[in-house]
């Protein structure tokens, strides 16, 4: 005689269903084959048979390519919780800044600013961004020696800044009239790039007191034009890119022009639309290309010395490049990335505003003999 049928409990179902999910997510990933997280075997840039120069190592564009929560992996799946963890993504990254091997990415549409920490796997968001300090359209920033982040906002047409913990401190340049695309350090003093009025507004530091203003030569003429990027070299002097005329200039402290190189056009050191612009402790000049997709590198005379990131490759194509950050600090924290061959000097950090490649990471080096 047949048992009569015993209905199961409820805490009983759920432990199967839980069996089910894990069961099944073991053979999807056994048929699926190991997951890729990047090239198979390294990119160089220049290609061969040129001497590779530069390595392009990873990318990042959400908060699991630091900490590794893949959605619908098992590090994120709770027993009685049916809620996965969603990884928070960088949207239309614009200026990115480095500094003691953190990253700072100014996220645009969202009005954010993202602060990725490698060493500890931390991706945040920046902690004062309401109220007066609330971003509207962050488009660069800068980090001085007290660890104060100044932001340019172009919406606000401000400089906010905030503190070594991420409060809003205070705003600079309200009454200036300007539009600021991007900020330099110097000291005690604070360069504001200004687009709006193709100059340079120099302001105190701590008080946000305007100084000076500079960019213009003898008998006013404009040593900017449409200037979108500003940095300052290994002795202080500045570096300035220019969309209209396609020329990146040098000025002292004090606006006089030292020289300048590049201009519009499609050739070797011509820019179509330059944009995000970098120097090293070496002296190198990155400049990065908008229209052609690239990044140029030139030594200290302008000469230019490689380019990198053009559209097409299955891993280290720009797409939409903007922003640059060039640091000789944190090469450790990539070193799974680099090959034993190659001895990287320098850590590249582009932002693309399109892609999937959000952060691209390169590595400039040469082959170990």
């Amino acid at each position: 005689m047949r048992k009569p049928f015993t209905p199961i409990c409820c805490n009983c179902l759920k432990i199967i269903r839980l069996g089910v999910l894990l069961l099944s997510f073991f053979l999807i990933s056994a048929c699926a084959g190991p997951e890729v997280a990047g090239p198979q075997g390294s990119v160089f840039f220049p290609p061969a048979p040129n001497p590779p120069r530069l390595q392009y190592l990873t990318r990042i564009s959400s908060s699991a390519d630091i900490d590794g929560k893949k959605l619908g992996g098992l590090s994120i799946i709770a027993v009685g919780d049916t809620r996965a963890e969603k990884p928070k993504p960088i949207i239309k990254p614009y200026g990115i800044t480095v500094r003691n091997g953190k990253l700072y990415v100014c996220d645009t549409s969202p009005g954010r600013l993202v602060v990725i920490d490698p060493a500890r796997k931390s991706f945040e968001f920046l902690k004062g961004n309401y109220s007066f300090g609330k971003l509207k359209k962050p488009i660069s920033s800068e980090i001085d020696r007290d660890g104060n982040l100044y932001v340019a906002d172009t919406v606000r047409k401000e400089v906010l800044v905030y503190g070594p913990s991420g409060n809003f401190l205070r705003a600079f340049g309200k009454g200036l009239e300007m539009k600021p695309v991007d900020v330099a350090i110097d000291g005690d003093y604070l360069y504001v790039l200004d687009i709006k009025n193709h100059d340079i507004k120099i302001l105190d530091r701590k008080t946000g007191k305007h100084l000076d203003t500079i960019g213009k030569g003898s008998n006013e003429e404009h040593f900017l034009s449409l200037p979108i990027s500003i940095d300052t070299g290994p002795k202080g002097s500045l570096y300035v890119s220019n969309m209209t005329s396609g020329k990146i200039v040098n000025l002292d402290r004090d606006g006089h022009l030292l020289g300048e190189f590049g201009k519009l056009g499609d050739g070797f050191g011509q820019f179509g639309r330059p944009k995000g612009l970098a120097v090293d402790d070496q002296g190198r000049i990155y400049v990065v290309d908008a229209a052609h997709q690239n990044v140029q590198i030139f030594d200290k005379s302008g000469r230019l010395l490689m380019f990198f990131g053009d559209p097409g490759l299955p891993f280290g194509s720009l797409n939409l490049p903007a922003g640059i950050a060039v640091t000789s600090q944190g090469i450790d924290l990539f070193k799974e990335y680099i090959d034993p061959a190659f001895a990287v000097e320098q850590l590249i950090f582009v932002t693309s505003q399109f892609g999937p490649a959000k952060i691209s990471v390169y590595g400039l080096g040469k082959l170990i003999d």
